[in-house]
């Protein structure tokens, strides 16, 4: 989540579209500068992004917004994500954390000059055990080279023995799973029941025995809470067990099973998907789970349930007069979902990015739909720049002139 999807400030009165205006008009800001139509070249080449003049000198509010959205700019290039290490007061390395990284920036992290890119890249955990030894080689005898040594070291045993989200890590390395059906009964009996509201992580000799089908069965039906959860935690299971499982009276136990396995039924994920909003362990889920449908959500559309009239706009079916429609409904959730749509309207993605609702304003922010015009002026207010800057219908001439001022301020 960005920090600009956190912040709830109030509106200002330039948020607000006026009465009469066209749809860049409406977002008209106070500007810190006035726009240098006289292009040169480079400028020729960006259009209307050349209202960003070379001359300009963004406040440093504005740089870090500009810095932390193309970070996550799903059409920023390497090279302009490569750029962002050497901009600002101090390196900015956070971006290494997302798991679609273009080719070369991890490469390029590993052999900075700053200690603080080549330690986040150590800490994303997303290195290649080649990248751990160039940064390693990069990295001076130190106290914090070998901190770096042990990094690398655990991160590597965890690869190995494949530990997973949700389930609690064996006592030591001696640690052994039983059997047989004998010794199943005898170590399920010293597994301590848990209240519905307790956190819980999967009992570590249980997801041992996620692969064995009948040790599923038999522990499947235990009257204890925590040996369910912990088999609903298994990325596989028998088709009686997913059925069992998917009508437990506990709903913790029907999310886990949406969670983890990837045999859970559509009609669980669909239910689930009514009340759960999803959790950072398990990003996505349970909306981007295989079995999740993507046929026959139209059929939603006139749910009295916000979270499920939104999913129509997910249908194949559907069609830009739905995103129109929904750009007006009541409820801010659809409206965000219809917000972030690339086929809204240009004119309902500038109404939308003033609406009411922050999340909704975030959306629509983003979204490639948003005139370059009514784009660029919210680039330059410090509440909605960090969005904007996330936008994909920036062009990357635009972000290297983006990175370009902000490098440049005195």
């Amino acid at each position: 989540m960005s920090a600009s999807s956190t912040r709830s400030p109030t509106p200002t009165p330039t948020e607000r579209p006026r009465a009469g205006l066209g749809r860049a008009d409406a977002l008209i800001l106070p500007c810190p500068f006035r726009f240098n139509r006289r292009m040169t070249g480079t400028d020729a080449d960006l259009g209307p992004w050349a209202a960003l003049p070379e001359s300009f000198h963004p406040r440093e509010r504005i740089v870090d917004a500009w810095v932390c959205g193309l970070g996550v700019n799903p059409a920023a290039p390497a090279e302009v994500l490569i750029s962002l290490f050497d901009v600002g007061k101090k390196p900015s390395a956070y971006f290494l954390y997302r798991d679609d990284l273009p080719a070369g920036v991890l490469d390029a992290a590993a052999v900075h000059p700053a200690r603080g890119v080549r330690g986040v890249a150590a800490e994303s955990g997303r290195l290649s055990p080649a990248q751990w030894s160039r940064l390693l080689d990069f990295t001076a005898e130190s106290p914090y080279r070998r901190a770096l040594e042990e990094m690398a070291a655990e991160q590597a045993a965890r690869r190995e023995t494949g530990v997973r989200v949700g389930v609690e890590p064996a006592p030591d390395s001696e640690s052994r799973p039983p059997s047989n059906p004998a010794e199943i009964e005898a170590m399920a009996a010293t597994v301590p029941d848990i209240a519905a509201e307790d956190v819980t992580y999967a009992v570590w000799w249980i997801a041992a025995l996620h692969t064995d089908a009948d040790a599923m069965r038999r522990l499947a039906v235990s009257p204890n809470l925590r040996i369910r959860r912990s088999v609903a935690r298994a990325p596989h299971l028998p088709p009686d067990v997913v059925d069992l499982l998917a009508h437990d009276e506990d709903r913790v136990v029907r999310l886990f099973l949406t969670e983890s396995c990837d045999d859970a039924p559509a009609n669980l994920l669909l239910e689930v998907w009514s009340w759960w909003s999803g959790s950072f362990s398990f990003p996505g889920r349970p909306r981007n789970h295989p079995n999740f449908p993507r046929q026959d959500l139209l059929r939603f559309a006139e749910d009295p349930r916000p979270r499920m009239r939104l999913l129509a706009l997910d249908d194949p079916a559907s069609c830009a007069a739905l995103v129109e429609r929904f750009s007006r409904d009541p409820d801010a959730q659809v409206r965000g979902r219809a917000a972030g749509d690339p086929r809204l309207s240009p004119d309902s993605a500038v109404r939308l990015a003033a609406d009411s609702d922050h999340g909704v304003r975030c959306s629509a922010w983003k979204n490639p739909a948003l005139p370059p015009e009514a784009l660029i002026t919210l680039l330059l207010d410090e509440h909605s720049a960090e969005s904007a800057a996330e936008n994909p219908s920036i062009p990357v001439a635009a972000m290297h002139r983006m990175i370009g001022l902000a490098t440049a301020r005195p």
